[in-house]
């Protein structure tokens, strides 16, 4: 005898779907189930090589990026350093006019001026 049994493939699908939902399911008779294990792992095992990769490719551009930043870093720090200068000087010549200085006034600044240049050059 012999009997043939015919199973509608979206039947069989079916299944399969409801089984894997039972055994992902909150329910506590499933937690602990092979089945829970072996994707655990595979999961994993997917994750850790992916962090790895990820490692590795931020590894080799670390010194690029670290020079980037603090390219960045001390240009940021320039300007700003450049705009409180700008700011103070502003201050300090609010009003001056060198079209308005005597002739002494003039004497001394071009003194004055002549002396940081000499100071500069003896440093150098």
């Amino acid at each position: 005898m012999k009997i043939t049994v015919e199973i509608a493939e979206e039947r069989v699908a079916a299944l399969v779907k409801e089984r894997i939902a039972e055994l992902f399911s909150s329910d506590s008779r499933y937690r602990e189930t092979g089945v829970r294990n072996l994707v655990r792992g595979i999961v994993d095992d997917a994750a850790v090589s992916a962090v790895r990769t990820a490692r590795d490719a931020v590894t080799a551009e670390l010194p690029a990026m670290a020079n980037e930043a603090v390219r960045h870093a001390l240009q940021n720090e320039i300007e700003l350093a450049a705009k409180r200068g700008f700011g103070a000087l502003r201050k300090l010549y609010a009003g001056f006019d060198p079209n308005k200085l005597t002739t002494d006034q003039r004497a001394w600044l071009e003194k004055q001026i002549a002396n940081a240049g000499k100071e500069t050059q003896e440093k150098k």
